[in-house]
C-alpha cells in the first residue's frame, strides 16, 4: 500500500479516481478495503488505515485543504527524527487549538510514523532496517507538499 501512497505523491493533484482505482487494483487483494472505501461505501470492519489511505486520496483530489504552515518546515530526510516529531506535535497541538481538525490529522499521522520510526531506531539501530519508515514518512509529506506549490502557481 506505499506504492499506492508514492503513486499519489508523483501524480498530485492530477489523479482522477478511475487512476486511482487502477493503481490500487495493482495492489491485490490487500487493497479491498481501500477500493471499498474509496468507493464511498462505510469502511465497517475494514482496514482503520483505509480510511487514512482515503484521506490522502481526498486530499490529492482537492476535497481537503490543510494549513501549509504547518507542514512546510518539517524535514522531509527525517535527519533528526526527535527534531522533527517535537515539530510535527508543536503543530498538531496549535492546529487543534484554533480547529483545524484536517491538519490535525495528517499531522497525526505523521506523527505516528514518525514516532514508530524512532521506536524502530532504538530498537533496532539501524537505518536501514527501519528505512521503509522513514519512506513512508517522506511519501506522505510529499503528498501534502504537492498541493502547495500548484496553488502558487494559479
Amino acid at each position: 500500500m506505499e506504492n499506492f501512497l508514492m503513486y499519489l505523491a508523483r501524480v498530485g493533484g492530477n489523479a482522477d479516481i478511475d487512476s486511482i482505482r487502477a493503481e490500487l487494483r495493482n495492489c491485490g487483494s490487500l487493497a479491498e478495503p481501500y477500493l471499498t472505501v474509496i468507493d464511498g461505501n462505510e469502511p465497517g470492519d475494514t482496514l482503520s488505515a483505509a480510511v487514512s489511505y482515503y484521506q490522502y486520496v481526498k486530499y490529492v483530489r482537492g476535497e481537503l485543504n490543510v494549513n501549509e504552515g504547518y507542514f512546510r518546515g518539517l524535514d522531509l530526510e527525517l535527519s533528526n527524527p526527535a527534531e522533527t516529531y517535537s515539530a510535527i506535535i508543536s503543530n498538531l497541538v496549535r492546529a487543534l487549538q484554533v480547529g483545524d481538525y484536517v491538519s490535525a490529522s495528517f499531522l497525526a499521522d505523521l506523527a505516528f510514523v514518525v514516532r514508530v520510526f524512532m521506536l524502530c531506531l532504538s530498537n533496532v539501530r539501524d537505518y536501514g532496517y527501519c528505512d521503509r519508515l522513514r519512506s513512508s514518512y517522506k511519501t506522505r509529506l510529499l503528498i501534502l507538499r504537492s498541493r502547495f506549490s500548484s496553488s502558487r502557481s494559479v
